[in-house]
């Protein structure tokens, strides 16, 4: 076996155990929220918050990732329910986005606005996307079947005759 054959194999091999070595992400998935609202009538909101089903406790690196026209942001989860507070937002438009790694992909989600007061109307829209993490079988299988291909490589050569 030539050396560079050998480290080839080695490195599938490392890649393919790699795969069996880290259970803290194995069966997560990474959730983006996006939440667009606004508030009519001059009035104003202070949080949002969005019920996820079928339960998604515990959350794990919840963290806002993008904003517009909030200020004073806190984010907070409690079960199935995260709730975004903020200071005082204006009639704009006012958009969220957070992130949080889970084992269960919700499929359903009920958004709602908190602190409008009467005379104003507060409407909000969410859109919920996994974004997949490969499973640990998924990585172990691509090692193992490029190992093999680097081994039926080897045997081509042996036996071919130019």
């Amino acid at each position: 076996m030539s050396k560079r054959s050998f480290f080839l194999t080695l490195a599938f091999a490392a890649l393919a155990s790699l795969a069996f070595t880290a259970p803290s992400h194995a069966g997560s998935t990474l959730i983006t929220t996006d939440v667009t609202f606004v508030v009519t009538g001059g009035g104003t909101a202070n949080d949002v918050s969005v019920i996820y089903s079928p339960s998604i406790d515990p959350i794990a690196g919840l963290v806002i990732t993008k904003t517009g026209g909030l200020s004073g942001l806190s984010i907070s989860e409690a079960g199935s329910t995260v709730t975004v507070n903020f200071t005082a937002a204006t009639s704009t438009t006012s958009t969220l986005e957070w992130t949080y790694t889970t084992g269960t992909v919700p499929t359903s989600f009920s958004p709602g606005l908190s602190g409008v007061p009467s005379g104003s109307v507060g409407t909000v829209s969410a859109s919920v996307t996994p974004l997949g993490v490969p499973e640990p079988s998924s990585i172990a299988l691509l090692g193992i079947g490029l190992t093999g291909f680097l081994a039926f490589r080897r045997l081509l050569k042996r036996t071919s005759y130019a």
